[in-house]
């Protein structure tokens, strides 16, 4: 199952554009780019598997797929509006999906609540 097209990111232009503008979040077996696009829609995201990290492609691909399957299962963990672009370190394969997902959704926690600032 994929992700619908209006929840991914696509362009090079919106990955530079996300690299440049956006936060950078090192959360252990993945880091996060992230940033409120103020544009209306769902959330969007993206997965960067690079080829220095992970050699083989068969270990990019099953990190991929964990990486989506953390954005399918957790769609609300980032508000409408976002953009996000998870890019995986090799550690990712060591860890179970379920730590996976612990450590992804503390991160959205993080980033949601830092960016919505401080309450009166």
């Amino acid at each position: 199952m994929r992700l619908p097209r209006e929840r991914r990111i696509r362009a090079s232009a919106e990955f530079s554009r996300l690299r440049q503008e956006g936060s950078r979040l090192d959360c252990g077996p993945f880091l996060l780019n992230f940033r409120p696009s103020g544009a209306p829609g769902p959330a969007r995201f993206a997965v960067i598997a690079a080829k220095k990290n992970l050699p083989l492609a068969v270990d990019r691909n099953r990190a991929k797929r964990q990486a989506r399957e953390l954005f399918r299962t957790d769609a609300a963990a980032f508000p409408a509006g976002w953009e996000v672009v998870l890019v995986i370190r090799s550690g990712m394969l060591k860890r179970s999906l379920a730590e996976l997902r612990k450590v992804y959704a503390a991160a959205a926690v993080r980033i949601t609540a830092a960016k919505a600032g401080p309450s009166a």
